[in-house]
Formats: structure tokens, C-alpha cells, sequence
């Protein structure tokens, strides 16, 4: 039985609650129809045309990223939780290319929990090897931020489960 605040989306379970911060807004449908017709993608980080707030061009500013939108603010974490509510999926091993002042990108392996028998039981994990982007940096009380974190499956997944997906990494009102 789930939450109301969680809905299933594929493997995973996405909170929806306001207090859970994480939306995942899936892009399942454009992200099976690109990985079907088009294997060039899988193999680079997803980049998207990033239009930078007029406050951080000419600055230095390396923004960071607080993981789930709390905690301390971290420049190339090693990791991070996708599913803030319960971390039964995350980012590992990331290894960073770039970390500038409007965007950053990483390689490294998405891991989650298979829920078998359920998922507060299960012991068992699956992986995939994955690209990810950090973007839209803002001006906050701890410094700059990114607020926007994409995560695209470059590896074997499940068929249900959504090569390309948006994660929201706004930090909590403070």
C-alpha cells in the first residue's frame, strides 16, 4: 500500500507532497521514443540551451546543490538521492566533466531499490549506468544554487522505466 503522498511511475516511487519537495516530473513517452529511434543520445550527457540570469553571467560563481533541496550545500557530490522520500534511488559514483556557473554534468550509475518483495523489506538493488545535468542556477541565501537536475539512463533499465527524467532540486524555503 502506498502513500497518498506517493505515486508509482514505472519501478520507482515519486512523492508528490509539497513537504516531500521532489516531483520527478517524468518524461517517459519523448524518452523511450528517443532511445528507440536514436542510440546517439545514450551516449552523451543530456545538454539543454541554459539562458543564464543576467546576475550570474560575468561572475565566477560555481553554483551548488543542496541533495533533495536541504542539508549542506555541495560542489560535485559524489553522490546524490532521487527519491528523496525514502532513498531507494540514487546517484553514485559520479564523476563530474564540468561545473561551471550555469550548468554541470556527470557520469555515473543510477541504483534502486527493486521493491521485491516490497520495498521496505527488499534487500535487493539494480543498476544502470547514467548522465546527469544540474542547471538553472539562482541567487539564494546560501549562495548559488542549481535548481534542476536531469537524469538520463545510458545503460540496460527495465522497459518501464523512463530513460529521461526531471527532478526539481529547489531548496526549502528557509
Amino acid at each position: 500500500m502506498t502513500s497518498p503522498h506517493l505515486r508509482p511511475t514505472g519501478l520507482h516511487l515519486r512523492p508528490t507532497g509539497l513537504h516531500l519537495r521532489r516531483t520527478g516530473a517524468a518524461l517517459a513517452t519523448i524518452g523511450v521514443v528517443c532511445a528507440a529511434t536514436s542510440g546517439l543520445a545514450q551516449a552523451q550527457p543530456v545538454r539543454a540551451a541554459i539562458t543564464l540570469p543576467a546576475a550570474v553571467t560575468g561572475t565566477k560563481a560555481k553554483p551548488a546543490v543542496e541533495v533533495c533541496g536541504q542539508g549542506k550545500p555541495e560542489i560535485r557530490p559524489t553522490g546524490l538521492i532521487l527519491a528523496c522520500a525514502d532513498a531507494n534511488d540514487q546517484a553514485v559514483k559520479l564523476v563530474w566533466s564540468k561545473w561551471t556557473a550555469s550548468v554541470a554534468y556527470a557520469t555515473g550509475t543510477e541504483t534502486w531499490n527493486t521493491c521485491v518483495p516490497y520495498c521496505a523489506a527488499s534487500k535487493t538493488w539494480d543498476k544502470t549506468q547514467a548522465n546527469f545535468t544540474l542547471s538553472d542556477p539562482v541567487k539564494t541565501s546560501a549562495g548559488w544554487l542549481y535548481e534542476k537536475l536531469v537524469v538520463h539512463i545510458t545503460g540496460k533499465a527495465p522497459k518501464y522505466m523512463a530513460r529521461t527524467v526531471t527532478y526539481s532540486e529547489k531548496p526549502f524555503p528557509k
